[in-house]
């Protein structure tokens, strides 16, 4: 059985991803662990660990809503050859901002919905699983339930709803597990990253933890997007691996040495 464990406190968001989830999965078995009540993305996901039945743990955000169909059968195959698997993530880290490594280093993609339009944001889409990643972005990702126990969230140092990715995800590496970045992860993503005070606080903790063991230097970013106004569209448009890596390829030309 495979579990989801999301951190909600709001009902109509909480429905609508359930609701996402029972058609991703089809006839496949799986729970939903809801955690209305966290005081932090640590600890709402590490007592959702302890409480999920399956042998696989999806930890995913409240605001998304799951394009692939099969989601079960893909995680399944994705999970026999990696440990964690997510939508995004990078080969390369400087700090808590998975994404500051630049476009070279980035992997995977996200849909977000922009003035009526599902906008996809290409991060590095060369091959339908990418492999030697080093960390994850937070929206969606997976890992084998054995793994989740023994690496576990750090409550301690991120006691808010910053960084908890980052450093999991990291560590995981850190630790010798194998993590990869999966085009099939299909799924929009209904808000965007905010950089706020908060955030720079736990960038600083992050950092702090993690002295040494960090890249040094950020890298050059180009935006590279898909634009379609279905989610067939999307789909469409996501599952062809030769114009993503062409577009890929294109980007890091452009952003130079």
């Amino acid at each position: 059985m495979i579990s989801v464990i999301i951190c909600s406190i709001d009902p109509a968001k909480f429905a609508a991803v359930t609701e996402s989830y029972a058609r991703a999965f089809g006839s496949e078995a799986y729970e939903i662990v809801d955690i209305h009540d966290a005081r932090s993305l640590c600890e709402g996901y590490n007592r959702g660990l302890r409480l999920a039945k399956g042998d696989f743990c999806v930890f995913s955000h409240d605001d998304i809503d799951i394009l692939a169909t099969d989601l079960g059968g893909r995680l399944r195959r994705h999970l026999a050859n990696y440990d964690v698997v997510g939508a995004a993530g990078t080969t390369r880290l400087v700090g808590m901002g998975w994404a500051n490594s630049g476009i070279r280093h980035a992997r995977g993609m996200v849909t977000h919905v922009i003035g009526g339009d599902y906008v996809t944001r290409l991060f590095g889409a060369r091959e339908p699983v990418a492999d030697s990643i080093v960390a994850l972005d937070g929206v969606f990702f997976a890992a084998r339930r054995d793994v989740a126990s023994a690496v576990g969230f750090d409550e301690q140092t991120f006691d808010g709803w910053h960084g908890y990715d980052t450093d999991f995800t990291f560590r995981c590496h850190l630790a010798g597990y194998r993590i990869a970045v999966a085009l099939d992860l299909q799924l929009v993503h209904f808000s965007n990253a905010n950089v706020d005070r908060a955030w720079l606080e736990f960038e600083a903790r992050f950092t702090a933890k993690h002295a040494g063991q960090l890249e040094q230097g950020e890298g050059k970013w180009l935006e590279v997007t898909r634009r379609s106004r279905t989610r067939e569209g999307v789909i469409a448009a996501c599952t062809d691996v030769a114009v993503l890596r062409e577009l890929t390829e294109e980007a890091i030309r452009r952003i130079g040495t």
